[in-house]
């Protein structure tokens, strides 16, 4: 599995020398063992032929032992000479041809049988095993020049291979999705790497289309769903200002003021999320206050409470501001209290606001502890028996930590939940 996350250029290289190594290693295995074959064949019938020449050529006359012929070489004959007398290494040598070693030189030992008598022809074969060596040692280095080649060999073929990909990859890192990109399959050949390259401009040019329709879409239902939610907002105001309208109808109309407020922040939230991401520098931003932003929210659940409404008890450690947009601090922190409400209708929801984080936790029913990968998924609601929701508020609340750089944590506890908004390092606060 580690050879699927070595970058390809190594690959390719191991790959090649790999096979040079193995190719030339072949070779050369087959190259010593051939000619060790044919020498050792041509030395065999070189001393069989001899020693069939000196049994005919001595016949059966007593000759004085050894007998010392050409090419180191030496004759025995017993009984001419004691079998008590002959070196070790014959004593064992059956018929035939054998290859012996005496502990500092190497042998071809040749055996016949003749008439009652034995004959032993033996040559010195040092030389011909220092040859061998250096046949081996010269096979060896041209094995470990061809691998040494090869690598460099490798490389300049990897990066040639791979400057197609590479610039490829440059020009998609640099592409805006949001515009339609311009030229990016120019200047590759009519292959495999330019295929590539023509379906990336075509998706992007696809991707680009979408984004510009859904920037469309948001501007424009962002700009129609604004007007007649300030206008609801505005009448609420104006109603409740009447000092004539009746409790229960100035709580009917607080509701439809909170219900407006809450409309208008999820439209500049929304919109906030369509935009492409990008970092906030210094001082674009207000100083959000996230103190003001939980104490805002819990009023707005108070003043919509209903009976079986839990308490919820805030404590503030700290008062740290974020350099974001208002409304998508807002947003999070009301759709995890919502939840904590919602979930908690005989318990009691506590917030917590840390000097980088809040923290919401609750006692109701909670989560199974296998049910946490899934709770943010759109759509996904693991109580449905409990009524209310649509299974997005999790959802949303993790897409605005993916924009904002923050994280959403959910933990089971014994008897309820305990969601963490963390805010990282991003946070200027004051200790209380």
């Amino acid at each position: 599995m580690a050879i699927k996350r070595t970058p390809l250029r190594q690959r390719l290289v191991v790959a090649f020398v790999a096979m040079t190594a193995a190719v030339s290693g072949l070779f050369s295995l087959v190259t010593f063992v051939a000619i060790e074959e044919f020498e050792e064949n041509l030395f065999v019938s070189q001393l069989e032929g001899d020693l069939h020449w000196w049994i005919n050529h001595l016949g059966e006359t007593p000759q004085p032992q050894p007998l010392t012929l050409a090419n180191r070489t030496r004759l025995y004959v017993t009984p001419d000479m004691p079998a008590g007398q002959l070196p070790p290494f014959l004593a064992q040598q059956e018929r035939g041809w054998r290859e012996v070693f005496d502990g500092h030189d190497t042998y071809h030992v040749v055996r016949r049988d003749h008439a009652g008598r034995r004959y032993y022809l033996v040559r010195d074969a040092s030389a011909l095993e220092n040859r061998e060596r250096g046949w081996f040692a010269v096979l060896l280095g041209g094995t470990v020049v061809s691998v040494l080649a090869a690598l460099l060999l490798a490389r300049l073929i990897a990066s040639s291979v791979l400057e197609p990909v590479v610039r490829l990859a440059r020009r998609v890192r640099r592409a805006d999705p949001a515009r339609a990109p311009r030229h990016l399959a120019t200047g590759f050949a009519d292959d495999e790497i330019g295929q590539l390259a023509r379906v990336f401009e075509q998706r992007l040019r696809q991707l680009q289309g979408f984004i510009a329709s859904e920037r469309l879409f948001t501007s424009d239902v962002s700009h129609e769903l604004r007007t007649p939610a300030a206008i609801i907002a505005g009448a609420a105001e104006t109603l409740l200002a009447r000092s004539e309208l009746l409790p229960r109808a100035r709580s009917a109309v607080t509701r439809i003021h909170l219900a407006a407020q809450e409309m208008q922040d999820l439209i500049d939230a929304f919109l906030t999320l369509s935009r492409t991401p990008t970092a906030a520098p210094p001082g674009q931003h207000p100083p959000c206050s996230v103190n003001a932003v939980v104490q805002a929210e819990v009023r707005r659940i108070r003043a919509q409470a209903a009976p079986g409404t839990p308490p919820i008890v805030v404590e503030e450690q700290a008062e740290p501001s974020l350099n974001c947009p208002p409304t998508l601090l807002t947003v999070a922190v009301r759709n995890l209290l919502d939840n904590a409400v919602r979930y908690a209708p005989e318990g009691t929801v506590h917030i917590t606001v840390r000097a980088d984080a809040v923290v919401v936790q609750d006692s109701g029913t909670g989560l199974q502890e296998s049910d946490i990968p899934r709770a943010f998924d759109r759509h996904r609601r693991l109580a449905p028996e409990i009524p209310g929701g649509e299974g997005l508020g999790l959802a949303i609340v993790q897409r605005i930590c993916e924009r904002s750089g923050w994280q959403v944590q959910a933990q089971v506890l014994p008897a309820g939940m305990r969601f963490e908004l963390w805010f990282g390092g991003e946070v200027s606060h004051r200790q209380q």
